[in-house]
């Protein structure tokens, strides 16, 4: 099964230009599992003891407020899951739950952070991508703000 996803991996866009070799020893540093629809990965609040790697299926990220499920994003292959957390070591800011039939790759934050000091190529495409999504999600906030600021004058 781990050759299997070690091409899995040199095809996702995180990992391009990686060989087979390096996809293996990726997955060597984390456990592959299968999961199940509804099976919740990650609870909001839990403290932060690994990180996901998204190799098939689809997962969704959502907060609870107000006894309400809010969808914040679905997380396809090739999406990296509680990285943030893990590196500023607070906890999970979101649950996870899967959608459809999927397999991940999971890393304990020990072997996640042993892994971006490892690989400073890597380290560099995983803070990059974390970092784009913080900036996506603060211009979408701002845009809701400006949107309600103004319908309310």
């Amino acid at each position: 099964m781990p050759e299997e996803y070690a091409s899995v991996i040199t095809g996702l866009p995180l990992f391009k230009g990686y060989t087979a070799q390096g996809a293996q020893r990726i997955i060597s540093k984390g456990e592959l599992k299968a999961c199940n629809p509804d099976e919740v990965l990650f609870q909001e609040g839990d403290a932060a003891t690994g990180v996901l790697l998204v190799l098939k299926g689809k997962l969704q990220v959502f907060v609870s407020r107000h006894d309400r499920q809010l969808v914040l994003t679905d997380a396809g292959p090739g999406t990296i899951l509680g990285e943030l957390a893990v590196l500023c070591g607070i906890p999970r800011s979101a649950s996870v739950r899967v959608v459809e039939p999927s397999t991940v790759l999971q890393w304990s934050a020990d072997a996640f952070r042993g892994l971006l000091l490892a690989d400073a190529f890597l380290s560099e495409r995983i803070f990059r991508q974390s970092l784009r999504t913080l900036i996506d999600k603060e211009q979408s906030l701002i845009a809701s703000i400006t949107e309600s600021q103004a319908a309310a004058t």
